[in-house]
């Protein structure tokens, strides 16, 4: 059997019980699932919702991440490789590859982001502080 939870530790978070933050000053995304909240030693998980023709840029880190796409259409590039994708689209994306998401439909782009290891929630903590979003990539 598993352990039970350490005490003071999260083990249910719905979306709007998160830490919501603003990158670039116009894109949300929510911070659901991290160390100091859960005290995973695996991953960093949360949310995000693109508007019609919204744009992560570009952009590349060392964590490994898998996006799930739960509602709307859009395009995800992966090392140059473009990916339409819809509602129940898993996207896994290596450490150190450029890519890029795009809503390309009529309504939002609905997603959850899986980093790993933990971590890159204190990089979108200093994106949401400076008011700036994801670097781009180099050529």
């Amino acid at each position: 059997m598993g352990q039970p939870p350490v005490t003071g530790m999260r083990t249910a978070i719905r979306r709007g019980e998160g830490e919501r933050l603003l990158l670039g000053g116009r894109r949300p995304i929510e911070i659901l699932v991290e160390r100091a909240s859960t005290g995973t030693t695996a991953f960093t998980m949360g949310a995000q919702t693109l508007a019609p023709g919204g744009a992560v840029p570009l952009h590349q880190h060392a964590c490994e991440e898998i996006l799930f796409v739960y509602a709307g259409s859009g395009r995800i590039t992966v090392g140059g490789v473009v990916h339409a994708v819809g509602p129940e689209t898993a996207v896994f994306v290596p450490s150190e590859t450029a890519h890029r998401i795009e809503n390309t439909g009529p309504g939002e782009l609905r997603m959850t982001f899986t980093l790993s290891p933990p971590g890159y929630e204190e990089f979108f903590r200093t994106l949401a502080r400076t008011q700036t979003d994801h670097a781009p990539a180099p050529a």
